[in-house]
């Protein structure tokens, strides 16, 4: 499902308004970059018939450029979502390490009201979420790209996501934190999350505990236990 009308490569010649109603600066938008097509083709390539893959089923050994723009999510509760795990380059985006912090961490403040429903559609759908943001930081404008790839826990639930970020020049002036300009939603056409509670059944009947009888020995201050 398209929720943007750009394209890769197209300059965008086009005056918005950010969240907050500030005027958006007429810049391009980012061209295609390949570490985000690896990365998609890799999540799919892990896929097994229209099941997600699971985030045990990541390697580090078999991710190589990914591995330095790649970011380990969890989602901790709705509308939470928090980086587990960071490269290279998300640590060098906001000029400390970035485990533990909210993924919305990446993002101007009047933008994360904008950005949160999205997120939360990766894991409800689940569905695949790419959005480009603008930076204007101390060594002029830069340009990102965020995509994200839902990935299943260990219950089999869609709690986790494989996220890669791109910029189009090396990070010289940390912090940086971006203005979303456009956002694609693609359903992943995976089984729906089953939010069914569990049945009783499932777990089995524990034992009942152990009897035990104590009698009195000859030593007034010790009792036999058997």
């Amino acid at each position: 499902m398209r929720q943007t009308a750009m394209q890769d490569g197209e300059i965008d010649e086009r005056s918005g308004e950010s969240g907050g109603g500030r005027a958006a600066p007429r810049l391009r938008v980012m061209r295609p970059a390949p570490v985000i097509e690896t990365a998609r083709g890799y999540w799919q390539g892990l896929r097994v018939g229209r099941n997600l893959p699971r985030r045990d089923a990541l390697d580090p050994k078999d991710m190589g450029t990914i591995l330095a723009h790649a970011m380990i999510l969890d989602r901790v509760r709705p509308g939470t979502v928090r980086i587990r795990l960071a490269g290279r380059v998300i640590n060098s985006l906001l000029g400390m390490d970035a485990r533990g912090l909210p993924l919305h961490a990446l993002f101007e403040p009047r933008d994360r009201t904008r950005l949160e429903p999205l997120i939360e559609t990766v894991f409800d759908r689940p569905a695949t979420l790419e959005c480009d943001g603008l930076s204007e930081g101390a060594e002029g404008i830069m340009g990102a790209r965020l995509l994200l790839l839902p990935l299943l826990d260990r219950c089999y639930a869609p709690s986790k996501a494989l996220g890669v970020v791109v910029t189009d020049r090396p990070v010289q002036d940390p912090p940086r934190r971006f203005s979303m300009t456009c956002h694609e939603l693609r359903d992943t056409d995976a089984p729906a999350p089953d939010r069914q509670p569990l049945p009783t059944d499932r777990f089995p009947e524990m034992a009942p505990a152990p009897r035990f009888e104590a009698r009195e020995t000859q030593v007034p201050w010790l009792r036999v236990v058997k």
